[in-house]
């Protein structure tokens, strides 16, 4: 079965088979200022000359997935026959979300996944928890680490310990007083941050563990909503 990695942020879709490499690609639509009827999607603005009259529509505001016919529009362009051909019924798909997503977007998106799309199985997860897992896989002595998370929309500071998330020391846009000043701390910049969670989502489809972290389309009929808010940490 193919994985899917997909890191859905607010700007840039990073998108790719986990034995594949990364497409970065715009997350949202594209009109003209003068001529409203055509409508561009995704990587589809590599096809204008002139992008300067163009506007942006964008599925996210303020950090959040809200116009879902945008999303659908570039998901659809995403996965179709000019992208990455998804045959869903034999494809498990990676995707991301904000920390502390609004429980009607959780479901919007397992609905979509599952009953539009209907993906074999899912995993929904935050970009921190993949970072963390690349970062952990690559220093497998360290214990702990801080991954500040610098998005479109606002930068969210985490800490990991072993892997898992330390929810109650999560942080938005504030980084002052979260390390002890007699702590040592190192700071890592990865070559490529743009692409360091998608790149910790390739390894996590790999890991032995990995399907008994998804969600599959045959338990999310039996079971709805409820088996994926057991099963994703966001």
């Amino acid at each position: 079965m193919a994985t899917l990695v997909l890191d859905n942020g607010a700007y840039t879709a990073k998108i790719g088979y986990s034995q594949e490499k990364v497409s970065v690609i715009p997350n949202c639509q594209f009109r003209s200022k003068t001529s409203r009827l055509k409508t561009f999607t995704a990587n589809q603005l590599d096809e204008i000359k002139d992008p300067s009259g163009l506007f942006y529509i964008l599925p996210f505001q303020k950090g959040y997935l809200v116009n879902w016919d945008v999303q659908r529009k570039v998901w659809d362009h995403l996965f179709g026959k000019e992208m990455f051909k998804v045959e869903f019924a034999d494809t498990s798909i990676i995707i991301t979300e904000p920390y502390f997503n609004f429980t009607s977007i959780q479901e919007s998106m397992n609905e979509i996944l599952f009953e539009e799309y209907q993906f074999q199985s899912a995993l929904r997860t935050n970009t921190g928890f993949l970072s963390a897992h690349h970062y952990f896989h690559n220093k497998p002595s360290e214990l702990c680490c801080l991954v500040v998370d610098t998005g479109f929309s606002f930068t969210h500071i985490s800490p990991y310990c072993r892997s898992r998330k330390m929810k109650e020391g999560i942080r938005r846009s504030e980084l002052r007083s979260l390390v002890p000043a007699h702590l040592p701390v190192s700071v890592l910049l990865p070559a490529n941050p743009i692409c360091y969670s998608w790149e910790g989502g390739k390894l996590l489809a790999h890991h032995p563990d990995y399907d008994e972290m998804v969600v599959t389309r045959e338990e999310y009929e039996e079971n709805g909503h409820c088996i994926c808010e057991e099963k994703f940490d966001i």
